[in-house]
């Protein structure tokens, strides 16, 4: 990101940090994070579906491709969305293709490579599941889906790693951090899967998928539970870090952390998901993907605001 002038206060400091990560960067996060999640979801989803299903009937694969089409095209738009979010953020977004031109080994050139990758692998993926172009069929779509899928976990890593390298501030500065965003990030690539799933009349329930997604977001919900847990013990041990654990015990944070990346990014979803693995009925619950999206939200708002006050 271009660097803004430096402020020769602590105070003018922290205020220019406050506005360096402001609203535009909290919704990066989160888009960027969610279109990566749904992106691996949905190419590890069709390569096991095509590895363990290989005579599937044709209206099956004809459904599913409509599905697949349906959540790759979602995938891309909140993908550049979250681009064009960091570039409106950009002092001077005119420049932004310098990172490309003068590129450097850096943590921002990666991610600026790792996002642009994604955005053209998910467009071609686009072409070739909802307008059916020939050239991008077969084993071109599965090589394809195999790139898609690592980028797009290089894109997940990299929203925490985004913070991370931030050593001057030292409440972002913990390895849990990059674990905790990517598995939020798959969390909410899982709800996004399951709530396209839900409004496109289930076409996954034709080949029983919907109940291993859900076991899978259980999964990850829990992992995301002890990497969150783990992330504020180390803040909490971290003198440095002492300014931004008041500033999330303050009401406003404190009830946004709890009740919104908590509650609603976690402890809901989970027991909602639980529900409906004991149903009989393979359907997912569309208010508990909505709530997870809600909490991964939150739980951004919440880094972003006791790092940078």
């Amino acid at each position: 990101m271009a660097q803004k002038n430096s402020p020769s206060t602590p105070g003018e400091t922290k205020k220019a940090e406050a506005i360096l990560y402001g609203t535009l960067i909290i919704a990066y996060l989160f888009l960027g994070g969610a279109s990566g999640g749904t992106f691996l979801v949905m190419a590890v989803w069709s390569l096991m579906l095509h590895h363990f299903y290989p005579h599937r009937s044709a209206l099956v694969r004809r459904d599913f491709r409509l599905l697949r089409g349906r959540i790759y095209a979602i995938a891309t738009g909140m993908l550049a969305a979250a681009m064009l979010c960091l570039l409106w953020d950009l002092d001077y977004p005119d420049r932004a293709l310098m990172i490309f031109i003068f590129a450097r080994p850096t943590v921002l050139t990666f991610g600026a490579c790792v996002l642009a990758a994604l955005l053209a692998v998910g467009t071609l993926l686009v072409l070739a599941n909802l307008f059916h172009a020939g050239l991008f069929s077969g084993n071109i779509k599965r090589i394809l889906e195999v790139t898609c899928a690592i980028i797009a976990a290089a894109v997940m890593g990299y929203t925490g790693v985004f913070l991370y390298s931030n050593v001057g501030i030292p409440f972002w500065h913990s390895i849990f951090l990059i674990g905790l965003f990517f598995c939020s990030a798959l969390s909410s690539g899982l709800s996004v899967v399951m709530l396209v799933d839900y409004f496109s009349h289930a076409e996954a329930k034709l080949i029983h998928a919907v109940r291993p997604l859900q076991q899978c977001h259980l999964a990850c919900l829990a992992t995301e539970l002890a990497f969150m847990i783990a992330f504020v013990v180390a803040a909490w041990a971290n003198p440095q870090a002492s300014e931004a654990i008041a500033v999330l015990l303050f009401p406003h944070a404190l009830s946004t952390a709890i009740i919104g990346a908590v509650g609603f990014g976690i402890v809901i979803p989970a027991a909602l998901e639980s529900y409906a693995l004991f149903r009989k009925e393979q359907r997912a619950v569309p208010v508990s993907d909505f709530v997870c999206l809600i909490g991964a939200l939150c739980l951004r708002w919440t880094v972003i605001v006791c790092g940078v006050h």
